[in-house]
């Protein structure tokens, strides 16, 4: 049944956008219920267990959106290398080929123009290295996730679970921490980045 009405079923003559809330409002709701839940759990005094535990549910959500944003990264770095490929190609192909005629010449300036601009955008921003670290941060996170779940690699041999939540908290925190340093080094100039070294 879902599959021929996702969302759920919706009676004959009732509008679909009137009895269904979209996407974009639902993560919208979600995102204001987890924004409640942490004000909820950061109000309570002194049971820092609670706040640990919300920690620990909030990082698979960054998990998530590490993820995803990773994904939109490797999209623009994928595309404008690929545009790098196809278009030094033809502007080669082209210019070999050509035979003195004028939009010849034009068309082989704009594509290394726009082969040139794309691999400037590349450059500068990074988008592979965004990806990347974006990925390897997830996957950090979500590994500490599942240790500190089944209880092996460090957790193992921390007798309570609090002591354990702890940890977890305390590694999670550590490569979000990372995560931030790396994303400001990339943002900066790239005479900057050297000087750091």
């Amino acid at each position: 049944m879902l599959k021929r009405y996702p969302g759920g079923y919706v009676p004959k003559g009732a509008s679909i956008r009137a009895s269904r809330p979209s996407e974009s409002d639902l993560e919208l709701k979600l995102a204001r219920l987890r924004d409640e839940r942490k004000l909820v759990v950061a109000s309570l005094e002194g049971d820092l267990k609670v706040r640990r535990v919300a920690y620990k549910e909030d990082a698979y959500f960054d998990i998530d959106q590490l993820r995803s944003e990773s994904r939109q990264y490797r999209l623009v770095n994928n595309i404008f290398q690929g545009f790098l490929i196809i278009g030094s190609l033809a502007a080669t192909g082209i210019a070999g080929i050509s035979e003195k005629m004028t939009w010849d010449r034009w068309t082989v300036l704009g594509i290394t123009f726009l082969v040139g601009a794309a691999s400037g955008f590349m450059g500068y921003f990074k988008y592979k290295e965004r990806s990347f670290y974006l990925q390897q941060t997830a996957d950090a996170i979500e590994a500490e996730w599942e240790a500190v779940e089944v209880g092996v690699g460090r957790y193992k041999r921390i007798p309570s679970e609090e002591e354990q939540l702890a940890e977890f908290v305390e590694e999670v925190h550590r490569l979000k921490s990372e995560q931030k340093k790396r994303q400001q080094n990339l943002e900066q100039p790239p005479e900057s980045r050297n000087q750091g070294e």
